[in-house]
């Protein structure tokens, strides 16, 4: 099949979108020579059981700079973490067509081999997934699958070496006693314990880049501020970088150094994050955060969405709107 009848394929909404969208090439973010990762107009489309293919990310672009934090905020369901999975090519391949462009320091990650994606996943780039539960094996102790993963990429480690990286991780990832930790089963673990565990193991082989999806989602509000310093921290002493994906406009505010606003996988507003509150462009991002509930006063009885704020502002979310402007809501450094 080729490009044109991959496009015909489509379904026509998403071809007026794509038509109707401007997004950023690679022009506007190669002026940043320390950028680490680099997305250029990544394209993901997914297949169903009848091999129809639907788009869910058109054109996302952005550049993560060595030692930043980039935020990633958006509605559920917005394409966030199907852009966070594409850069470590992590959907399941039969059902999946990427387009564009993904380079990890100047490497192209959809010309890498099987082998070599999995030497780069968990090494140089790390990965939070939303659920740890879920993400670690619950008939297997902490420590073995902290030694598992760090004797996949370091094999040639002894086993003291290994032990001593293992229980590293879990202290720089805010356990205060790694060494019991390691003797334990995901069971015996509350949340905010399991996804410092989540932390440790994708810091384990000291990455250049980390990747949070959701990392703080369904912790209550102690345990969140908690890792979102653990983060932090970690980006200072590490000089790491870090994509945060989140929809939570208050993370953005305490972690982030630039944010892409997402809506219908599309990039809806690039800026820096003291930008983005002070002087949102984009109508959508001006509703995210209008649809913010109040910290003083009362609270209304019905909190705002970002739908009353476009209607009352007269803007237009429909395939030809005015909100789907990417070009025209993109900061300019």
């Amino acid at each position: 099949m080729n490009d044109s009848q991959q496009e015909r394929s489509l379904p026509a909404s998403t071809q007026i979108l794509e038509s109707a969208e401007t997004s950023k090439t690679v022009e506007n973010i190669e002026h940043d020579a320390r950028a680490l990762l680099k997305v250029n107009n990544l394209k993901v489309d997914f297949s169903n059981s009848r091999h129809q293919w639907t788009r869910i990310v058109h054109g996302v672009s952005f550049a993560v700079g060595k030692g930043e934090i980039l935020g990633i905020v958006g509605e559920s369901g917005c394409g966030k973490s199907v852009t966070a999975f594409s850069i470590l090519r992590l959907h399941e391949r039969r059902t999946t067509r990427y387009e564009g462009a993904i380079t990890f320091e100047g490497h192209d990650i959809f010309s890498l081999g099987q082998k070599q994606l999995r030497t780069l996943r968990g090494g140089d780039i790390g990965f939070i997934f939303q659920n740890p539960m879920s993400s670690l094996n619950p008939l297997l102790t902490i420590g073995q699958q902290l030694r598992e993963t760090v004797r996949t990429h370091q094999p040639s480690l002894s086993k003291n070496e290994v032990e001593s990286s293992c229980i590293e991780a879990l202290h720089d990832a805010g356990s205060d006693n790694p060494e019991s930790w390691m003797k334990q089963y995901p069971y015996q673990f509350s949340g905010g314990m399991l996804q410092r565990v989540m932390i440790g193991m994708a810091l384990i082989n000291h990455p250049k880049l980390l990747i949070a999806d959701e990392p703080t989602t369904a912790l209550d509000v102690t345990i969140q501020m908690q890792l979102l310093k653990v983060l932090r921290d970690l980006r200072k002493t590490r000089d790491m970088s870090i994509v945060l994906i989140t929809h939570d406009m208050g993370v953005v505010a305490q972690m982030c150094d630039r944010v892409e606003v997402m809506y219908q996988g599309r990039i809806m507003e690039s800026a820096p994050v003291s930008d983005i509150f002070a002087h949102p462009r984009n109508p959508y991002t001006q509703g995210l955060l209008a649809a913010i509930p109040p910290m003083e006063g009362l609270r209304p009885k019905r909190l705002k969405t970002v739908s009353d704020f476009l209607k009352q502002s007269g803007s237009d979310l429909s395939p030809h709107g005015n909100v789907m402007d990417h070009a025209a809501f993109t900061a300019k450094e």
